[in-house]
């Protein structure tokens, strides 16, 4: 008797396990990580050229007026707003390139102000790209680095794609619009 109640959590447990395997083990979670953490179609060196190439503006507000987010600068081992974001806070400190797996793209709109909607994903226009880091960042005052690329006619999944290539993590607003593997 004794035998048999030590037994069966231990069946129980493993039928819990195959049971959770059979079903797919979680794969889809693991498919979306992939995207947010770079598993991009595109080769990085390539998506980082890419990135060079837009002509990127100051664009966006910290707090609300006028447009003042830095252009992005992209180097081979991460990004960097040149000290640009840090001067506008006012904090002192030489411009530092952090690595792209701590930044995110947070947020992306016209420079007209509008934020993008999944409607618009085949809508032509000129979008902004802002990413900033640390990505757990919540308000200004937690972020670190912030920078705007673009405004760019580039298509919005190739941008996504090129960023996610490089090692940009994607916010998961927008997560679907990266192709997967």
């Amino acid at each position: 008797m004794i035998l048999w109640g030590l037994r069966l959590p231990v069946i129980s447990a493993a039928a819990l396990v195959v049971a959770f395997a059979a079903c797919g083990g979680g794969g889809s979670a693991k498919r979306y990580d992939d995207v947010r953490k770079g598993a991009a179609l595109l080769p990085p060196d390539i998506a980082l050229e890419f990135l060079q190439g837009i002509r990127s503006r100051a664009g966006g507000s910290i707090l609300g007026g006028e447009r003042n987010i830095p252009p992005c600068v992209f180097a081979s081992k991460g990004a960097s707003s040149n000290g640009e974001y840090k001067r506008l806070i006012g904090r002192r400190g030489a411009a530092e390139i952090t690595a792209y797996g701590e930044w995110i793209l947070h947020k992306i709109e016209e420079p007209s102000g509008h934020d993008f909607a999944p409607a618009d994903i085949e809508k032509p226009s000129a979008w902004n790209y802002y990413v900033r880091t640390p990505r757990n960042a919540r308000t200004p005052m937690g972020t670190r680095d912030h920078c705007v690329v673009g405004p760019t006619n580039e298509a919005v999944s190739k941008v996504l794609q090129a960023l996610s290539a490089i090692g940009v993590e994607i916010a998961p607003s927008f997560a679907y619009i990266v192709p997967k593997r």
